[in-house]
């Protein structure tokens, strides 16, 4: 049974994945969540993930938004052991100049409001291409589940995180690149400029979908992962 390690974004957690979890779980994987604990930096992040695996045990990864940003620093630390690597809404480019100040302006936000209003108040018209009450509670949730100086923690991660297009332009690692035609948030551009960087990398832009196109689109994107990985489809 291979083992596929899901890796989710910013102020997310395992439940971002559920569908997908139980398509590949049903499908043959033996499917493990990275939750992020209070680590401000990629590297320290990914030695906490290595640390679900036996040592020298190889895996695959699924990873969502910053969750890519995670899986380059695992791909630039272990690539003999990753089989495979999908990469979901995310981006291979470092911090733009305005990230860092709009980052603390949320941050400000959230201490004052609170995360779900945060997320309500601030994101709710990118993180979806479709307004969804269901979608966007669960992601309010996820958020308060999350906490302030988890999401501290992330901020940093992002604000200091290295461009990766050198990284995937050396990749030839299986890569499936899947992407939100409507995602304001990482692009389609950005999408195809991670594919036509990594050779060996397949592109998905679903449409219909935003930022988080695994909720607004989850059986696409399930059959698409299902296909990548192999398996049994459970759409």
């Amino acid at each position: 049974m291979s083992k596929l390690l899901f890796i989710p974004g910013t102020l997310c957690n395992g439940n971002v994945f559920t569908n997908q979890i139980a398509t590949l779980t049903n499908a043959g994987h033996q499917c493990i969540t990275l939750e992020y604990d209070q680590h401000d930096n990629l590297s320290d992040v990914a030695s906490y993930a290595l640390g679900l695996f036996d040592e020298g045990e190889s895996f695959s990864i699924c990873a969502f938004s910053m969750g890519g940003m995670v899986a380059f620093e695992l791909l630039a630390r272990v690539p003999e052991r990753i089989e495979k690597i999908a990469l979901l809404d995310s981006n291979a480019h470092a911090d733009k100049p305005q990230g860092r100040s709009a980052r603390s302006e949320h941050l400000n936000y959230a201490v004052s409001h609170g995360l779900d209003t945060l997320i309500h108040d601030k994101f709710s018209n990118v993180y979806l291409h479709k307004p969804n009450e269901a979608s966007m509670e669960l992601i309010a949730q996820m958020a308060l589940d999350t906490g302030i100086e988890r999401y501290k923690a992330q901020l940093e991660i992002l604000a200091t995180r290295p461009d990766a297009s050198e990284l995937l332009a050396n990749c030839a690692h299986p890569m499936l690149i899947i992407g939100g035609c409507n995602d304001v948030l990482c692009p389609p551009s950005e999408q195809q400029r991670m594919h036509n960087l990594a050779a060996n990398s397949e592109l998905v832009l679903v449409e219909e979908a935003g930022h988080f196109a695994m909720l607004e689109q989850s059986a696409q994107v399930n059959l698409h992962l299902y296909n990548f990985f192999g398996g049994a489809a459970h759409a």
